[in-house]
């Protein structure tokens, strides 16, 4: 009996960390939460789900609709007037590539700036996609997780006004179909 009692114990410590690692900054940047140096965001699937009630009027439209039903969620977090957004960036990518759980989507690097684009997937859907950005001064992670079209995502971030989410719109410049998933 007691042997049943210690395996239950296990299981639901095991799905209980599971549930609370479903986003790479609740994950590996949870020390960053508690500074007031960074400017933390927060979308919850709540406001999602709002988005629904409305009407599209075309075809672009509907799938953007369609894709934020199924967010669970974004988070993000900006630091600004960082002292080197650049090492920031380095010590991120490190952070996630270490996990395991992220393959690289896409990078873009230029003298001004370096933008990762990660996602963690389980070979059909993507469940996350991840924005790591430094530069000199400053320094972003965004993260959507649910389930995630990218596609849809690309268009929804040239009508967003988030700061560091228009980048999340690079994802249509090039986007390799073999990434692109629908349900």
């Amino acid at each position: 009996m007691k042997k049943v009692y210690g395996f239950l114990a296990v299981l639901i410590l095991l799905s209980a960390g599971v549930a609370a690692q479903e986003n790479a900054i609740a994950t590996y940047f949870t020390d960053y939460l508690g500074s007031d140096d960074f400017t933390k965001i927060s979308v919850t699937g709540k406001m999602f789900s709002l988005f629904t009630e409305l009407d599209a009027k075309d075809e672009d439209e509907q799938a953007i609709l369609e894709a934020i039903s199924k967010l669970k969620g974004i988070k993000g977090l900006v630091r600004q007037h960082a002292e080197d957004g650049n090492a920031m960036y380095v010590d991120a990518i490190q952070r996630m590539e270490a996990g395991g759980s992220y393959d690289e989507l896409m990078t873009f690097d230029n003298v001004k700036e370096k933008v990762r684009f990660m996602i963690r997937d389980d070979g059909d859907q993507i469940h996350e996609l991840t924005m790591v950005r430094g530069a000199e001064k400053e320094f972003i992670i965004m993260t959507l997780y649910g389930d995630i079209d990218l596609s849809a995502i690309s268009k929804l971030s040239r009508v967003m006004r988030v700061h560091g989410f228009d980048k999340f719109g690079m994802l249509g410049e090039g986007e390799d179909n073999h990434h692109k998933r629908n349900n």
